[in-house]
């Protein structure tokens, strides 16, 4: 439906503004939206995705930009009468754009939404679709809910620990799919403020499979948590093992 060349976008979220990217999914012939950056109501802008060394003053100006977007004006899905026609924008591609986000936002919900129903019904066991947990969780991050992977998290991570004491469990095949499940919902509860608990899910994610990656975002809510012991362990565990880059090393924000 579209092609490669699509703008990143604006919406708003729970924490400010935040800018997505559309790309297409081959592999499930669909499209996969992931929130890219957030400007936060005091004005800060976040990358979530540094590594592509997206245009910050381009994605600041689109943020900036959806006050006065047309597409605001308020309508009804059920009154036709209210809904923002294509031909009255300057680039009606976009309209097509937001309604190609509304359904796989929705989609993406629901699945969630059961997930999170399942975590409630059996309390203090995982249901069953644990066994793909990167695929659950994986939406979340990228819809940018902030609120469901506090959720999420608080409720997964008692279990994982108590499934990471069992021997078993801590191999490759298992430990890697859990890691990275973990990591994720670390970002979003860092995205959302609560460094205490996305401490905790890193700290998971290293129990099930160490990397240096994973030290880092270890590293990273220690300090954002402020907590000192948590950060000098962390820091000892990734030098003795990698080589400690020089901003880790530094001390900052734990005072």
């Amino acid at each position: 439906m579209f092609d490669d060349a699509l703008p990143d976008f604006a919406l708003r979220g729970e924490a400010g503004i935040d800018l997505f990217a559309r790309s297409d999914d081959d592999a499930h012939r669909r499209a996969r939206f992931r929130c890219v950056a957030t400007l936060g109501d005091d004005g800060t802008l976040v990358d979530h995705m540094p590594d592509a060394k997206r245009d910050l003053t381009a994605l600041r100006a689109t943020a900036e930009a959806l006050a006065a977007d047309p597409l605001l004006t308020p309508f009804v899905l059920a009154d036709v009468t209210s809904w923002p026609k294509a031909s009255d924008l300057g680039n009606p591609i976009r309209l097509f754009l937001y309604l190609d986000f509304l359904r796989a936002w929705q989609v993406a919900d629901m699945a969630a939404a059961r997930f999170e129903a399942g975590l409630r019904r059996a309390a203090g066991t995982l249901p069953p679709e644990a066994a793909r947990l990167p695929t659950v969780i994986l939406p979340i991050l990228d819809f940018n809910q902030l609120s469901r992977g506090s959720r999420v998290a608080r409720a997964l991570l008692p279990l994982l620990n108590a499934q990471l004491a069992d021997p078993a469990f801590r191999k490759p095949k298992n430990g890697g799919g859990t890691g990275y499940a973990l990591r994720m919902l670390g970002d979003l509860c860092l995205r959302g403020k609560d460094a205490a608990l996305a401490l905790q899910c890193y700290e998971t994610a290293v129990a099930s499979g160490d990397n240096p990656f994973r030290r880092r975002r270890a590293i990273e809510a220690a300090r954002a948590a402020k907590d000192a012991e948590a950060l000098a362990r962390h820091r000892a565990a990734y030098a003795q093992r990698w080589r400690l880059p020089a901003d880790l090393a530094e001390d900052k924000d734990t005072e």
